[in-house]
């Protein structure tokens, strides 16, 4: 007598346990495909093994011949749709995502100086003010003169300053160059720029 064969209860148990694993919970809706294409197996499976019942009385042995087919069939079906889902899984990690990209390096006060620097050399001197502004800013943040906020303005940082009074000092001749060329409109020459850097120089040294 041919041995016995997993009944479909206990093959679909093994392969449910199997797909409880953490490396098959995926979060783009490949559990909820894989578990679609399951039903449809069992499915299926059940309308065939109805149609052999009778053929299990009068033709014992080409029943276990299709039910040998049919379970061959389902697992080897089942391990193919396993290994797309491990494979769409693995190329999901590989790929960058929003939840995976690396937030970009905060920049330092030598990155503003440095860009200040560039676009200065490109003539382009109200933005280079704006940099070096961001520089001086780090700088003081640096050392513990204030603290750091892209949404504080310069009125905020006054006041913040105005306990160590060199740098209040430095700061509020630093502000009273750049403001009226970020604020005021008024033009930037050479001679300007290099007052300014002076200024943010000695901002940075008066912590």
């Amino acid at each position: 007598m041919p041995a016995t064969l997993p009944s479909v209860a206990e093959v679909q148990k093994a392969v449910t346990t199997v797909y409880q694993r953490p490396e098959y919970r995926e979060r783009h809706g490949i559990g909820e495909w894989l578990n679609q294409q399951l039903e449809k197996i069992w499915a299926w499976i059940g309308g065939q093994l109805e149609r052999l019942t009778e053929l299990r009385t009068t033709h014992p042995l080409l029943f276990w011949i299709i039910i040998g087919w049919l379970g061959i069939s389902a697992l080897a079906l089942i391990a193919h749709l396993a290994w797309t889902a491990l494979k769409v899984s693995q190329q999901g990690e590989r790929e960058p995502g929003a939840a995976r990209t690396k937030a970009p390096r905060a920049r330092t006060a030598a990155d503003w100086e440095a860009e200040a620097a560039r676009l200065a050399a490109e003539g382009k001197l109200r933005e280079a003010a704006a940099a070096l502004y961001q520089a001086l800013l780090l700088r003081l943040d640096d050392l513990g003169v204030v603290r750091f906020d892209a949404s504080k303005t310069p009125g905020d940082y006054r006041r913040e300053v105005r306990k160590h009074p060199d740098a209040a000092r430095a700061l509020n001749g630093f502000l009273r160059l750049f403001e009226p060329v970020a604020f005021g409109g008024r033009a930037l020459d050479a001679e300007g720029w290099e007052r300014m850097k002076g200024a943010a120089a000695k901002g940075a040294a008066h912590g």
